[in-house]
C-alpha cells in the first residue's frame, strides 16, 4: 500500500514562502533598496489662484416668482425645489475679467509683468469661479507668500468675492541634471546598506545588478507642489494644499533594487 503525498501538497507553500524570502542557491546573493532624495531651489513657480462669488441669500430674495408654488409640499421637496430655482436664477454679478482686475492691477503693482498673468474664467456660468495664473521666475518662498497675501487683501475689497483656493508648483529647468543627482542618491544609499549588511554576514560584496521598480514612474519627476512630504502612494492621489512655509525647491525620489553577488 503507497501514499501520494507530499511534493504535490507542499510545492504551494514552497512557492509561498519564496515571496518573502530570497530562494537559496550556489550564487549567494544580498538584494537591497536604495533610496535616494534631492532637493534643489526652484527655477520657476505656478501660482494658482482659484475664486469665487456665489449668490446671496437677499439676492435670491429678490426673485420669489422664480420660486416654485410651496402649498401642500413636502420640507424635503421644498428645499429640493428651491436649489433648483436658486441654480437657475441668472447671476447679474457673475465673475468676469472685469471683476478680477483688480487683483490683477495690484499683482502687476508688486512688480509681476502682465504677461505673466493669466485670467481664467470658468466656461460654467452655475459655477461662478474664476482662476489667476501667475508664472514667476526664481522663485522664493517671502515672494509667494507676498504674492498670496496682496491677493487676499485686493479680494477682501471686492463684495462677495474670495479666495477659494491656493495652489503653487515649483520646477527646474534642468531636468535631466536633476535625475542624474537622484540616481547617484540611491545608488550611494544602495551601496551603505548592503556594505553594513556583508560586513554583518562576514562577506564581500561582488558586482551589482540594479533595477527600477515600476511604482517610480508615479512619482512626481521635475516638478514639486508646495506642501508635498515624500512621494509615496497616498500623496500622488491626491492634491496639497498651498503651506507657505514649504521652502521654494524641487524636490525628487527615486528608489532602485539591486543585488550584489557575494563571496
Amino acid at each position: 500500500m503507497t501514499v501520494t503525498i507530499g511534493v504535490g501538497a507542499l510545492t504551494p507553500k514552497v512557492t509561498n514562502a519564496q515571496l518573502f524570502y530570497p530562494p537559496a542557491s550556489d550564487r549567494h546573493s544580498l538584494m537591497v533598496i536604495g533610496q535616494g532624495v534631492v532637493r534643489v531651489p526652484a527655477d520657476t513657480a505656478d501660482i494658482e489662484l482659484v475664486f469665487s462669488r456665489e449668490v446671496s441669500n437677499d439676492q435670491l430674495e429678490t426673485q420669489p416668482s422664480a420660486l416654485p408654488e410651496a402649498r401642500r409640499l413636502s420640507s424635503r421637496t421644498l428645499l429640493l425645489n428651491y436649489k433648483i430655482a436658486a441654480e437657475s436664477l441668472p447671476n447679474p454679478k457673475s465673475l468676469t475679467k472685469a471683476t478680477l482686475q483688480p487683483v490683477v492691477n495690484s499683482l502687476v503693482a508688486k512688480g509681476i509683468r502682465a504677461d505673466k498673468i493669466q485670467v481664467q474664467i470658468n466656461a460654467n456660468p452655475s459655477a461662478d469661479n474664476a482662476k489667476i495664473l501667475v508664472k514667476l521666475e526664481k522663485p522664493t518662498r517671502d515672494r509667494i507668500q507676498e504674492i498670496v497675501a496682496t491677493a487676499n487683501k485686493t479680494t477682501s475689497q471686492i463684495e462677495n468675492l474670495s479666495v477659494k483656493n491656493v495652489g503653487v508648483e515649483y520646477a527646474v529647468n534642468d531636468c535631466q541634471a536633476l535625475q542624474s543627482s537622484v540616481y547617484q542618491s540611491a545608488m550611494k544609499d544602495a551601496q551603505s546598506r548592503a556594505q553594513a549588511l556583508a560586513t554583518a554576514m562576514g562577506v564581500k560584496l561582488g558586482i551589482p545588478s540594479v533595477a527600477e521598480p515600476f511604482y517610480t514612474l508615479l512619482y512626481p519627476s521635475c516638478s514639486s507642489k508646495t506642501g508635498v512630504p515624500l512621494p509615496s502612494f497616498a500623496s500622488f492621489l491626491s492634491s496639497p494644499a498651498y503651506n507657505p512655509d514649504a521652502p521654494a525647491e524641487v524636490e525628487m525620489k527615486k528608489d532602485i533594487f539591486v543585488t550584489y553577488t557575494t563571496k
